[in-house]
């Protein structure tokens, strides 16, 4: 358990650690479009979920996300800034559970620990998710991800 956990805790210190380095990326990257989505787990809103778009063009440096709402709503980000840019896309999900609070320790050192993944690591890794999508200039929302615990 404490091995997840960590891991768990792991994957999102890097992906934290890409959102803060590409921050300081310039104005001059590609047009950022406004574009919301959906996530329910087994038909429920799935809230606190955080959806990580990683492009499937190589090229392509910028890495979306998002953290869903109450109803299991998110709208896309990139580098801080509201949007994403036009492409493919593999997408992954993780669910911690709210249950687990970090201690007040924890809170006051700005180390949160998340709890474990209530999705088991099903959707966590990276072209292993069976969930792909497209974002064209077009797009404003995505199809529901309708997923399963």
């Amino acid at each position: 358990m404490l091995a997840r956990i960590c891991s768990f805790s792991l994957f999102f210190a890097v992906i934290a650690s890409i959102a803060i380095a590409l921050t300081g990326c310039g104005s001059g990257g590609p047009t950022l479009l406004p574009v919301t989505g959906s996530v329910t787990v087994d038909g429920k809103p799935a809230n606190g979920a955080t959806l990580i778009f990683h492009p499937t063009d190589k090229e392509m440096k910028l890495i979306p996300a998002a953290t869903t709402d109450e109803n299991g709503k998110f709208q896309l980000a990139t580098s801080a800034k509201v949007g994403v840019p036009a492409g493919a896309y593999d997408v992954t999900v993780v669910w911690p559970d709210p249950s687990v609070q970090p201690t007040a320790a924890q809170k006051m050192q700005g180390l949160g620990d998340l709890g474990p993944d209530l999705l088991n690591g099903k959707y966590a890794k990276k072209g292993a998710s069976g969930l792909k999508t497209e974002i064209t200039s077009s797009t404003k929302e995505l199809p529901p991800f309708a997923l399963t615990k």
